[in-house]
């Protein structure tokens, strides 16, 4: 396995579940370290908060944190995003110095698909933060966890439609950035931990 390696996919793909059964198996090699990032972060999180009090704002556009941002304000909820994702960037590229082994539950990639689903904006994959993200993403090499629409829409905690969005833009994008697929809906537990492991030894 390498020192690094960065699980990604969409709520309910069983990323955590695969990060935390990883962590346990590895740290018989020596000390693990483990990473988490949700979709807005700090300021990004706390003024999605804020806006979703007020009526104008209010939406299923992002559904965790019931807010609309419209296309005025995009842009600029664009660099409120990244500069917010900033200190993880920092904190990811600590942990992979000093510990022996870093497994990631979430990539750059979850980042992008987050933008873009939760703004409808996909010509931030053509922005200079969009395409910065994607090289990110790419030296990750990430594994990609999914599973069919049905069984992620009874796992997520968000509507149909929604996980539906993010699952055409994780489908998409995964063929551009993951080498390695691995489907949770189909086997057991172990069968999706032994298809992730064989994914790493072969990269």
């Amino acid at each position: 396995m390498e020192k690094v390696c960065c699980l990604f996919g969409l709520d309910g793909s069983g990323k955590t579940t695969m990060t935390r059964l990883l962590a346990s198996y590895v740290s018989r090699q020596g000390a693990v370290c483990t990473h988490w990032f949700r979709g807005s972060h700090f300021l990004a999180s706390v003024l999605a908060k804020f806006l979703s009090r007020f009526g104008g704002f209010r939406g299923s556009c992002n559904p965790y944190y019931g807010v609309c941002i419209s296309g005025r304000l995009r842009r600029l909820w664009v660099h409120l995003e990244f500069w917010s994702l900033l200190p993880h960037v920092f904190v990811r590229g600590l942990l992979g110095r000093v510990c022996r082994f870093l497994i990631c539950d979430r990539g750059f990639l979850d980042f992008v698909v987050w933008v873009v689903v939760t703004l409808n904006y996909p010509g931030f994959l053509r922005g200079v933060y969009g395409r910065f993200l994607l090289r990110l993403a790419e030296r990750e090499r990430p594994v990609y966890l999914y599973a069919d629409l049905d069984t992620l829409a009874k796992r997520a905690d968000v509507s149909r439609g929604f996980v539906a969005r993010e699952l055409a833009v994780y489908n998409v994008l995964a063929r551009y950035v993951s080498r390695c697929w691995v489907d949770t809906s189909v086997g057991s537990l172990v069968d999706s931990v032994v298809a992730v492991w064989r994914c790493l030894r072969l990269r």
